[in-house]
């Protein structure tokens, strides 16, 4: 963790609450148990923010979920102003009753629309926040499951982790349980279209994992694992429409290479973003003490800020991909990994990483290239459920 982000969320509390009282502990009028409902998270995770103890990711989310809630003050203060003029207008109207003249007027009308306009695109910035990306609440951010999973310890609510008199019965798959997310971002041609030049860019994939209690295996031991994933994706279009090969991938070795993956679609002209993609996946995963198998299915997708006119021009159909190319590469080839955590008491909070090998295909056309385009895709440990020792043994 960068030295200086414990000072930065401390100052943005600040900035936003008031000053810190470390007898009772608030920020200015604001508990610590209400800052964590408006930065939705849990006490436990707020505590270790003040304490200093949270992952850098933790810290860089809630800095600028706090940026976005000053974001929000300002929004609603310039709205009540706007209000409060509208208010003295009618004031002045009722006032107005005889003798009113024409500049008057217009004054009037022009401050009444101001009002309207200003009114109607604060709804607009508030009410579509989500689907256009701008000013986005912070629960839009959150997980679909967050709710269930990440609950403040006062609420009342069932929690789906395992219990402290569960864990030592499911281990090792109890070490698992937790909020995990995408290590890295990773991107794919996306074949299956008239023309070349569409790609895939998995930007953000937020994981709850839980021990499956339906499947525990004879032995008793916890060896199956479940992993609720809410994706968000994009897909950008080559204007130049490249093919893909030679240039950015080898038929002879069924490599990718070296220019495909120095591709910064954000920084390179000829790249536009077609469209955001959001998914719900759920994994199955089954540890053993040498390796670990990841097998899964799609729960449903969609698409926001689509360019309809980008897609026109290029002839690329988002529905199509959605259902058709997207759902093939929910269900690609994923390679048995070796398992670094016999030993489920190595797993450690903002290190620990299991990664697959993964091969990409399209079932209705043949890319001659025989298994696919292979990928990797890896979650990192952020926030595990339970940390203390566990007893199961590592053969």
């Amino acid at each position: 963790m960068e030295p200086d982000l414990h000072d930065q969320f401390l100052e943005a509390l600040e900035r936003k609450y008031g000053a810190r009282d470390l007898v009772t502990s608030r920020f200015g009028t604001s508990s610590f148990g209400d800052i964590a409902k408006d930065l939705c998270i849990s006490a436990s995770q707020f505590s270790k923010l003040i304490s200093g103890t949270a992952t850098q990711g933790m810290y860089m989310r809630s800095i600028e979920n706090i940026a976005l809630l000053e974001k929000l003050d300002i929004l609603e203060a310039d709205r009540n102003a706007l209000q409060a003029d509208k208010n003295q207008l009618r004031e002045d109207i009722s006032r107005m009753r005889t003798g009113i003249n024409r500049k008057v007027r217009n004054k009037v009308l022009g401050y009444g629309i101001l009002a309207f306009l200003a009114g109607a695109i604060l709804t607009w910035l508030l009410g579509f926040s989500e689907g256009l990306g701008l000013f986005a609440r912070p629960e839009a951010l959150e997980h679909p499951l967050t709710r269930y999973f990440d609950a403040d310890f006062n609420t009342a609510y069932d929690s789906p982790y395992l219990n402290e008199n569960e864990v030592q019965e499911y281990c090792p798959c109890s070490a698992f349980e937790g909020v995990w997310a995408l290590e890295a971002e990773y991107k794919l041609p996306l074949p299956g279209n008239k023309r070349p030049g569409v790609y895939y860019l998995a930007k953000s994939a937020d994981v709850r994992m839980k021990c499956a209690k339906s499947q525990k295996s004879a032995s008793g031991a916890g060896n199956h694992l479940l992993g609720y994933e809410y994706l968000v994706n994009e897909i950008w279009v080559d204007t130049e429409e490249t093919p893909l090969s030679p240039t950015y991938f080898d038929k002879e070795t069924k490599t990718f290479t070296r220019a495909y993956h120095e591709l910064d679609f954000n920084t390179n002209p000829k790249f536009k973003k077609l469209a955001t993609i959001h998914s719900f996946f759920i994994n199955n995963f089954t540890i053993t003490p040498d390796s670990i198998l990841r097998n899964g299915e799609p729960c449903g997708r969609f698409a926001t800020d689509v360019d309809w006119v980008l897609a026109k021009e290029y002839g690329v159909d988002p529905r199509y991909i959605l259902e058709n190319v997207l759902a093939d590469l929910t269900t690609t080839d994923c390679n048995k990994i070796p398992n670094p955590f016999c030993d489920p008491n190595d797993l450690k909070e903002g290190e620990s990483v299991i990664g697959f090998d993964c091969y990409y295909t399209i079932r209705t056309e043949n890319l001659g290239i025989g298994r696919g385009y292979p990928y990797r895709k890896a979650f990192k440990l952020i926030k595990q459920n339970y940390s203390d020792n566990l007893l199961c043994e590592c053969e």
